[in-house]
């Protein structure tokens, strides 16, 4: 039970490789250790690099979806909702249509809507003013795009465009438009009364022509 007795015992007995062992164990486990820890902080960083990436390209299919919507809007009414001999009077990326932005701040004037819905809807991604086939009628169409059609899409859609009918006095259609939707936002899109399109002409990514629909 004396250590320095086996201490002795084991430098006579052991090699001296033997007898390095232990320490060049804790030496490895040491290292060991610090490999762990700059694996998991570099794979944490890859992680936040992929994140950022993912978002980055997200972003990047969401305007480059929100473009081909805009330039293909007026085929689209025209295809999914009957609209024809239609214009764009507010799109992301262009100038606001005059006359329509001088309804807009009569109708707030008026109080027909509030400061903060002429806000909300003069940032709305497509509004259009065109004539339903069925009856010759001229309505308004509001228009949310979104590659994923969510809740708040849905939402955004609806709310502006009762603002819209509020403001104009005409009928409103309220529609989203994407590529993707899963049943329980169809379902809320359903019981708003909410447009669900999602138009193979924007799924094949085709570029079409924003002044090619007027005509009837």
């Amino acid at each position: 039970s004396n250590p320095e007795y086996l201490q002795d015992m084991r430098t006579r007995l052991l090699m001296p490789d033997l007898i390095a062992l232990p320490e060049q164990f804790a030496q490895l486990v040491g290292l060991v250790t610090d490999l762990s820890a700059s694996f998991q902080a570099f794979a944490e960083a890859t992680d936040r690099r992929l994140t950022s990436l993912e978002a980055n390209v997200a972003s990047l299919q969401g305007s480059d979806l929100e473009n081909r919507a805009r330039l293909n809007i007026l085929n689209i009414a025209m295809n999914e909702l009957g609209l024809t001999r239609g214009r764009i009077l507010l799109a992301t990326g262009r100038d606001t249509e005059p006359g329509f932005l001088a309804t807009i701040n009569a109708a707030e004037e008026a109080g027909l809507i509030t400061e903060q819905q002429a806000d909300h809807v003069l940032v709305a991604d497509i509004i259009i003013r065109a004539r339903r086939t069925d009856d010759k009628q001229y309505v308004h169409a509001v228009f949310e795009v979104s590659r994923t059609i969510r809740l708040d899409d849905i939402t955004r859609a609806h709310g502006r465009a009762a603002t819209v009918a509020s403001a104009t006095g005409e009928p409103t259609i309220a529609a989203v438009v994407g590529e993707v939707i899963q049943p329980p936002q169809q379902q809320q899109a359903d019981e708003m009364g909410v447009k669900v399109l999602l138009p193979p002409l924007l799924q094949q990514g085709q570029a079409g022509d924003e002044t090619a629909a007027p005509i009837c």
